[in-house]
Order: C-alpha cells, then sequence, then structure tokens
C-alpha cells in the first residue's frame, strides 16, 4: 500500500491548511480563572519567607489575574474588537504562569530585592506578550490593544506601588515601554512582508479568521477578495431526466470548496445542490487551494454560468456499460451517456488529492474529438495526511491523462443501449466535526446493459486511508460496480485542516447510511434520458495562482525569525530594567 510522500505534508499549498492544528478552544473562563488564582495562595503558604510582605502572593499575583479576566474584553471590545470571557482568562492564566516563571529565581534563592526586581521586570514581559496576542485575535490595530493589554500588568504595578515596593515603579516602567515598544516592532515585522506583497495585514486576517469560527463572521471574504485574481473555469454536468420521477443532476465544479469552515467557497456543494433543478450531486472537479473563491458572490457566478448552461439541452435516451481501467496508480471508472462522458478517477488505498486545474482543459480536450462534454470527477477518497495534490506534469498527474485517454477509447466504442437512473440521499447523523457536511450522503445508480452501477458521495473532505474500501465493498454486494466520492467541502475543517470522513466516526458506523442510500436509489429505479452541459464561469475571483504557495512560505519563513527576536527582544528589556535598577538602588 502506498502512501503520501513525506514531501508532500510540506509542499506549499497545503502549508496553510496543516497549520490549523494550532488552533484549540479556549476552556470555560471560571475553571481557567481559578487555576489563576491559585498560585498566588499558594505562594502565600508555602514561600512567605521568600515575599517581600503578607499575602503578597494573593496580591500580586492573583488580584492582577482577576482583573484582567473582567476588563480585559469590555475595554477590547469599546474599540470595536472580539474578545470573548474564556480567551480573556485563559491569557490572564498565560500572564500568570509567565510572572511565576520570571520570580522564581528570587523564590529559590531569597536575596533582598531580587523578587521585586524581577517582578517589576515580570510586568513589562506579561504587557508585551499580552498585547501580541490581543493583536493577533482581537484587533489588529496595536495601539488600541495597548489598554487593553496593560491591565494585568497595571494591576500589579498599582499593589505594588500601594505596598511600599518603590523600587519597583521606575523598573517596571522601563520593562513596560521596553517590551511594549518590541512587541509593536515584532508586529511589524510579522506584517511587513504579506503588507508589501498582497497589501494583507496578516493580524487582521487572524481576527477575522477568528471571528469567522466564533460567530461565522463574513469578514474573511474581504481579506480573500483583497489579494484575490479573476478566473474563467469549465463547469460540466450531466442532467437525467426520468419518466415521472424529479431529474437527478451530477455537476462538476473546477473550483475548490475551501478554505475554511464557511468562508470563500467551503458552501459551494451546498450551494449548487440548493440551486439547480433536480436532486443534484456535486463532484469534486480538478481544483487545488488556488482555487478556493473568495466569497459567497463567487459561487453565484458559477450558479448562474451553469443554469445557463442547462437551457434547451439535447437529452439522449442510451447509455454504455460502465468500465474500471487501472492505469499507473490510478483507477478509473467511466460511463457513457450519448455524447457525454462522466469519468471518476481515483488513487485508493494510495492517497488520493486534489488536482491541478489545468488537468481539467487537458481532460477536455483529450475527450472532445469523441465526447461533446467530459465530467471528470476526482474521488478525493483516501487520506493519509494534508497533501499539497497532483500537479500538472508529474509521474502521477501524467497517470491521470493517459488513463482517462484509454477510458475515452474504449467508452467510443461502447454500444449503448435504453438505461435506467435511480437517485437517493441519506441524510446522517453526524455533525461538521465529525467530518460530515449538511448534504449527507448521495446515491446514483444507473443500470445499462444489464449492468448496476453506483456512485455514492459523501459530503466531506476526503475519507481515512482504507475507508473506502470498506464502504466500496458493502456497496459491491448491491450493484456490479461501484466508486466512492466525497464533495471536499471544507465546511468541516474549522479547528483542524485533518478531519476525513471516518477519522471521528469509525467507518463501521457509516456503512448502514451508505448501503441505505444505494438501496434506496435502487428502489428509485427509473427509464431515463441523459444530457450534457459545460458552462464557462467567467470572472471567478479566486485566491489566484500560488497565492497559498507564497502566503505559506512568507509565514512560515517569518516564524523561523520570530522566536530569535522575542528572545532578543527580552533580553534587551532584562538589561535595561537591571540598569534601571542600579540606578535608582
Amino acid at each position: 500500500m502506498e502512501s503520501a510522500p513525506s514531501r508532500s505534508i510540506h509542499s506549499p499549498d497545503s502549508r496553510m491548511e496543516y497549520l490549523t492544528r494550532f488552533l484549540f478552544s479556549a476552556p470555560p473562563w471560571y475553571l481557567t480563572l481559578l487555576i489563576a488564582i491559585l498560585p498566588g495562595p499558594a505562594l502565600d503558604l508555602l514561600a512567605s519567607s521568600a515575599l517581600p510582605f503578607p499575602y503578597a502572593g494573593t496580591l500580586l499575583f492573583s488580584v492582577p489575574a482577576v482583573a484582567a479576566v473582567l476588563f480585559t474584553g469590555p475595554l477590547v471590545r469599546v474599540g470595536g474588537g472580539i474578545a470573548t470571557r474564556n480567551r480573556s482568562a485563559l491569557l490572564a492564566l498565560a500572564g500568570t504562569v509567565f510572572q511565576l516563571a520570571a520570580v522564581l529565581l528570587s523564590l529559590l534563592l531569597p536575596v533582598p530585592g531580587l523578587f521585586a526586581f524581577l517582578y517589576a521586570f515580570s510586568l513589562g514581559l506579561i504587557f508585551g506578550i499580552r498585547l501580541l496576542v490581543l493583536v493577533a485575535t482581537a484587533d489588529y490595530r496595536a495601539l488600541r490593544m495597548a489598554f487593553p493589554a496593560s491591565v494585568q500588568s497595571a494591576a500589579g504595578l498599582s499593589l505594588g506601588a500601594a505596598m511600599a515596593m518603590a523600587r519597583l515603579v521606575p523598573v517596571a516602567l522601563v520593562s513596560l515601554v521596553t517590551l511594549g515598544v518590541g512587541a509593536l516592532l515584532l508586529i511589524r515585522l510579522i506584517e511587513f512582508p504579506l503588507d508589501r506583497m498582497l497589501h494583507v495585514r496578516v493580524f487582521g486576517f487572524l481576527n477575522a479568521f477568528l471571528a469567522h469560527l466564533t460567530d461565522r463572521s463574513p469578514g474573511m471574504d474581504e481579506w480573500f477578495r483583497r489579494m484575490g485574481e479573476e478566473v474563467s473555469v469549465p463547469h460540466a454536468s450531466l442532467v437525467l431526466r426520468r419518466d415521472g420521477k424529479k431529474d437527478a443532476v451530477v455537476t462538476v465544479p473546477n473550483i475548490h470548496p475551501g478554505p475554511v469552515g464557511d468562508a470563500g467557497g467551503g458552501t459551494l456543494p451546498h450551494v449548487l445542490h440548493d440551486s439547480l433543478p433536480g436532486e443534484v450531486l456535486v463532484g469534486h472537479g480538478c481544483a487545488t487551494h488556488d482555487f478556493n473563491p473568495v466569497g459567497a458572490e463567487e459561487i453565484d457566478k458559477v450558479v448562474a454560468a451553469v443554469r445557463a448552461s442547462l437551457q434547451g439541452i439535447p437529452f439522449h435516451g442510451t447509455a454504455g456499460r460502465s468500465a474500471r481501467i487501472t492505469h499507473g496508480s490510478v483507477s478509473l471508472l467511466s460511463q457513457r451517456f450519448g455524447d457525454t462522458l462522466l469519468v471518476v478517477g481515483t488513487r485508493a488505498p494510495a492517497w488520493t488529492e486534489d488536482l491541478d486545474p489545468a488537468l481539467a482543459l487537458i481532460l477536455m480536450a483529450e475527450a472532445r474529438p469523441q465526447f461533446r462534454h467530459l465530467l471528470f470527477i476526482d474521488a478525493h477518497n483516501s487520506m493519509t495526511e494534508v497533501s499539497g495534490g497532483v500537479h500538472y506534469g508529474t509521474d502521477i498527474a501524467t497517470e491521470y491523462v493517459e488513463g482517462v485517454r484509454v477510458a475515452i477509447g474504449h467508452q467510443a466504442g461502447e454500444l449503448q443501449a435504453p438505461f435506467r437512473a435511480g437517485v437517493a440521499r441519506v441524510p446522517v447523523p453526524f455533525t461538521r466535526q465529525q467530518g460530515f457536511g449538511e448534504l449527507g450522503i448521495h446515491a446514483l445508480v444507473i443500470e445499462a446493459g444489464g449492468q448496476r452501477t453506483a456512485l455514492v458521495i459523501l459530503d466531506g473532505n476526503n475519507i481515512v486511508q482504507g475507508g473506502r474500501e470498506l464502504f466500496r465493498d458493502a456497496v459491491l454486494a448491491l450493484v456490479d460496480d461501484a466508486e466512492i466520492l466525497t464533495t471536499d467541502t471544507h465546511v468541516v475543517n474549522t479547528i483542524t485542516g485533518k478531519n476525513p470522513i471516518g477519522m471521528a466516526v469509525r467507518p463501521g458506523e457509516i456503512i448502514p447510511y451508505v448501503q441505505k442510500a444505494v438501496q434506496d436509489a435502487i428502489a428509485d429505479l427509473a427509464p431515463a434520458t441523459a444530457g450534457g452541459a459545460t458552462a464557462c464561469c467567467r470572472g471567478i475571483v479566486v485566491f489566484g495562482s500560488h497565492r497559498i504557495a507564497q502566503i505559506a512560505a512568507v509565514v512560515t519563513t517569518t516564524l523561523t525569525f520570530l522566536a530569535p527576536m522575542g528572545v532578543a527582544l527580552i533580553f534587551i528589556a532584562y538589561l535595561l530594567s537591571l540598569l534601571t535598577w542600579l540606578l535608582v538602588a
């Protein structure tokens, strides 16, 4: 069994999505606050001899943490930013932890005055850290975040000064100014490359991303649009008109349903399903993250173009038998409907991922001498890691092209006969977090020439490696051949960039729903005619060629110098604080 090459995990257009593994949900604020409060009383009990006055642990650590939880959120919201109490509490806890780490030496070595000096330095340290975090998560306008970021430090400084720790004040002020300015410098250094290259503010984008996760705010689309570019993409559809029953429509967009959640094109499969007549099955065409639409308005353009293409199409009353062809690592299931050819490609059980958008045009050009319309669907049904897709010119891409060429030649000579078609949609009791979008499971069964072929489309972003084989084996007990597909919807990718079907819910729990969809489609079989259509979707604003690669390269390069720069700034602030301490002695 082939697995994804290790380099695919680090390919440029997958790096950005892979960074989402660092996302997590903040725990309830009251639990976090309780943890943040406890170290203060613990210090009073266990290290009172090292503290400068009674109850110093509670007053200097616990009270500022409580103040930070109570006032950070309201102060952020006054400036128009977003800050939940859960995040405020987690940030307050982080500040307390950094303070304790800073003063640890004074607790182990009770040198006179050492605690006051280290505590004063820690006030500037947590101010700089809080400023960076709030700019990244609440409001990218740094000067507006300076006041909310200073709450914990200001409370500690006020209480320390009130307890006659006179030398603390000048040292704390030097530390606050040095690390505050240092944080602003780091913010600018982080933002400068992308701001210059794409006119995108990194922290503004992060704010919009978190707002999208919190309340599905559409703000991310505005940032995507700033760096997007217009493209024209082909979009093929197959309409199956059935006697006495609603149409079944297979439609294949060659734009990508991402990048994350409902933002950009994440809802593409759902919108297409709800916007086109009949029961609509949405396949995944040739599209990488470069072809993510920048907003919902772009999906509307696709819908309008597809609707126009379906007007007045000619229908044919015959279809050929399906055929499976293996070429190299690629397995292709093809079937002819008059002048339209449907081909589904997979490399399962090897990794099966996004295909270069250029392949859509190349494959259509290969088919045109024999067929007026080609629907090529990337089954997108075997995930090992978040990989970078298949790009034109690689050996794998060549296998797809040559394999489709063989399928075209085979189907061109295939005898056709009247056929029946059945379609069904089965909802599933699984959520986005469990890998499923709202469309559930679709099944299409074609009966032609005494053969039944099933296409099963699961509304999700890929399938765990090996899951496709389990699902397909279950379906093959009902039909002669079958393929299992996913829509590649990215509405399931909010907390992680890797959430394939079968990871959160075992494949065995999904199989009954897959079988029911196929059984219902068989029960729905009816005489049918078929008509193909190909739309050219013009002026679709997408992320742009290699845009994700550019962003990923800048982000990863920035991260490499961020840690050394941060350490250097802390060291400089420490030296200046120490110098101040010595001067006021």
